[in-house]
């Protein structure tokens, strides 16, 4: 159990794995059909993000692109194995202006797409799901049932881009009806999520003969222009999910934080139940209830059971053990036999408002997520709303940062444009932070309740620094420098300068600014007081690729960085630096 999942693409780029080979199978362009011979595989491909609509390759390996030409005209391949419901995720890099297409089993398009810097994306854009097509209508009206990515979560063309697909196929009877539709669970595109829970009524346009089915292959869309993939796997989900069933309950009235002797329980309810949330404790007070039940496993493998008990504490056994209440989330991870297990469940409300019931699911490797149970306040759906930075009100926020593995920076400054292409600013450190694309800031951990002062970036994020010092020596040692900031100017839409003050009262100015079109930013240094021989750090990067002159490819970073060809950058200790003057600029392309 567990080991089902398929590996279509190899998972190597530039001869560096990118995922686990553990458990999967390698297959390689001979197990696809339909290829005429716009497909090959090669070791390295890179494309000229403000160039032509084509993508350069070399050498034999394991990613796989489709190079349409005059002599070899492009075509979609067609996966030989057949998948029903799965997890599919697909690492592509598109071609300036190219198309091209996830069908899942053939018959629902998934849209890749150059989509760099588009402001409100359509169905027809990079991620989202395309249209059904009726040809009896109207023009204009022919299409329907598209759904558009919630944002605009795409990098630049010659970047390696994810697109991570839960999909639930179709449900037939004995009689090959329909009786359920296809459905997205959810689609994650370079990390944010774009789309959740959308049913799909039919195939959309461009389907495969044959219409919808219980299973079906993975068809890539090769007519439209030059596309990469580096990896594609599939997981298919098809271990059934466990059941419960022969519910009984006792409910003992008082306060328990911890489990009582057995002498000191009286039950003053006890019954029987179909399902976990008919349950009620029938009382008004504190209360502790205790649960017996038996849990029917179909296959055999390794389960993760978590329960929650909202304001109170629990305890869950799966073939005994002892019992012991806890609060918060309790986690269960068992390897279980295929057939029926005991089961007890504790679930202690100490206080006699706390919401009544509790919250219990399960999950395995190739099974979708399973909620047995829910407390009374997420039946009702209370939460939270999210608290959304708008834009157009508030262009530039200042906040606390989180950055991955280094302390959160207290004098952070967010930047939105009107292009969706955003940036944050340390001013102590005076470093770009990070740059990202899509919607601005969610600032709920910042204003709910107390808060935290902290924001959040709602789109595809580029991480460029943490706070690390701005200055290196010619041997790449950090330079603490003694910048004092003075503050900053909004200059326009996306386009802010700051300003800070050294010792010796030499004025250094760093004006940021959204390149037109939102394709990156550019950044320009203006400071007389550099030390000798000073560089500055750019952004993180090992793999740096000369695309054309003054123009590369920060490869592990999705990053185009674009200088005057009379500066040359460095990569060195994982970072891509290039040396400062007395006024110098740069971009970054993403």
């Amino acid at each position: 159990m567990f080991s089902k999942t398929k590996l279509l693409w190899a998972c190597l780029a530039m001869g560096v794995p990118i995922c686990s080979a553990t458990a999967q199978t390698q297959l390689h362009l001979a197990d696809f059909s339909n290829n005429k011979g716009s497909w090959s595989e090669v070791a390295k491909v890179w494309a000229n993000p403000l160039g032509e609509n084509e993508l350069l390759s070399s050498g034999s390996g394991a990613i796989l692109v489709n190079q349409p030409s005059k002599k070899k005209e492009g075509v979609d391949i067609v996966s030989n194995e057949k998948f029903g419901d799965a997890e599919i995720t697909l690492v592509y890099m598109m071609a300036p202006g190219s198309n091209s297409g996830l069908y899942l089993q053939g018959q629902y398009e998934i849209q890749l797409r150059d989509s760099w810097a588009v402001v409100e994306p359509k169905a027809g854009d990079n991620g989202g799901i395309y249209e059904r097509w009726d040809e009896s209508k109207p023009d204009g009206q022919k299409g329907y049932q598209g759904y558009a990515p919630r944002q605009n979560a795409s990098k630049a063309p010659g970047v390696w881009q994810e697109l991570k697909v839960r999909f639930k196929a179709p449900r037939f009877d004995a009689a090959g009806q329909k009786t359920a539709n296809a459905r997205i669970e959810s689609i994650v595109l370079n990390g944010v999520e774009i789309h959740r829970d959308v049913e799909l009524f039919g195939p959309t346009r461009g389907a495969l003969a044959g219409g919808e089915v219980a299973e079906g292959p993975i068809r890539i869309q090769g007519d439209h222009g030059p596309v990469a993939i580096q990896s594609l796997t599939v997981k298919p989900m098809d271990t059934p999910a466990p059941s419960f069933s022969a519910i009984s309950y006792e409910v003992y009235p008082g306060s328990f934080r911890e489990m009582p002797a057995p002498a000191e329980l009286k039950a003053a309810n006890t019954g029987s139940i179909s399902s976990f949330d008919e349950f009620s404790t029938g009382l008004t007070e504190a209360s502790l209830t205790k649960m017996e039940t038996k849990l029917s496993v179909k296959e055999a493998g390794n389960y993760t059971f978590t329960m929650t008990v909202p304001n109170g504490m629990g305890s869950l056994q799966i073939d005994g053990g002892q019992a012991e209440l806890k609060g918060g989330t309790i986690r269960v991870e068992k390897n279980l036999t295929a057939g029926e297990h005991a089961v007890t469940i504790w679930a202690s409300k100490p206080q006699d408002w706390t919401t009544e019931g509790f919250e219990l699911t399960a999950f395995a490797d190739t099974m979708w997520e399973t909620t047995y149970s829910m407390s009374a306040g997420s039946r009702q759906g209370w939460a939270t709303d999210p608290i959304l930075v708008d834009a157009e009100d508030v262009p530039v926020l200042r906040s606390f940062i989180q950055v991955p593995d280094a302390p959160t920076i207290s004098h952070g400054i967010s930047v939105s444009s009107p292009s969706g292409t955003h940036f944050s600013y340390d001013l102590n450190s005076n470093q770009i932070i990070r740059v990202w694309r899509g919607g601005f800031l969610d600032a709920t951990p910042m204003w709910n309740s107390r808060g935290n002062g902290v924001s959040r970036p709602m789109g595809a994020v580029a991480e460029l620094n943490q706070g690390d010092e701005l200055f290196y020596t010619s041997s790449f040692a950090p330079i603490a420098d003694e910048l004092k900031s003075k503050g900053y100017q909004i200059l326009g839409p996306g386009s802010v300068e700051f300003t800070a003050v050294s010792e010796s009262g030499n004025e250094f100015k760093d004006k940021v600014q959204v390149l037109e079109g939102g394709k990156g930013i550019v950044r320009t240094i203006t400071y007389s007081d550099f030390p000798a021989d000073t560089w500055i750090k750019v952004a993180p990067g090992q793999v740096l690729v000369t695309i054309d002159r003054g123009l590369y490819w920060i490869e592990d970073s999705g990053l185009f960085l674009s200088i005057s060809e009379k500066i040359q950058p460095e990569v060195q200790n994982g970072s891509i630096y290039i040396p400062a003057k007395a006024s110098f600029q740069y971009r970054l392309l993403f």
